[in-house]
């Protein structure tokens, strides 16, 4: 007869240089990778919604400064539209005072016309037999 017998090998865990993975340590390391990948994701999209931020910022930035170069160009413009009214003021003032100038020269000029030619009628009633006529000016339309 023959006996057998079995023999089991039984290590110290304790000196084992290998890692015991269970069903638990796996579930655990499962959710560790879950959450780190939800992190990740959460991450990612922080990220990006900072970046649309950013570039919605220089967007602004950029559309303020031509909008600052438009206020400027409009104050400039602003300027010069009141210097040529300015400029208008001046030549239309210009303008008035030489008319007025014009119709004071020509009522003098007319009434020393109408002295000289009073004159000549006193010289030519007395002198000859001149008549003096007066004439009333009609003016008749075209019909």
């Amino acid at each position: 007869m023959s006996t057998t017998s079995s023999t089991i090998a039984i290590t110290n865990s304790s000196s084992s240089p290998g890692i015991t993975i269970t069903l638990e340590t796996t579930g655990i390391f499962l959710g560790i990778l879950v959450s780190a990948s939800v992190l990740g994701g959460v991450a990612v999209n922080v990220i990006s919604k900072m970046n649309r931020i950013s570039s919605s910022i220089s967007q602004i930035e950029e559309a303020l400064k031509v909008y600052a170069g438009n206020a400027e160009k409009i104050r400039d413009l602003d300027k010069k539209f009141d210097l040529h009214i300015q400029e208008y003021i001046n030549r239309k003032d210009v303008v008035q005072m030489v008319l007025g100038q014009l119709d004071q020269k020509i009522n003098h000029k007319f009434r020393r016309l109408l002295f000289y030619t009073r004159d000549v009628q006193q010289f030519l009633q007395r002198d000859t037999a001149f008549k003096i006529r007066e004439y009333e000016e009609t003016t008749q339309q075209d019909e």
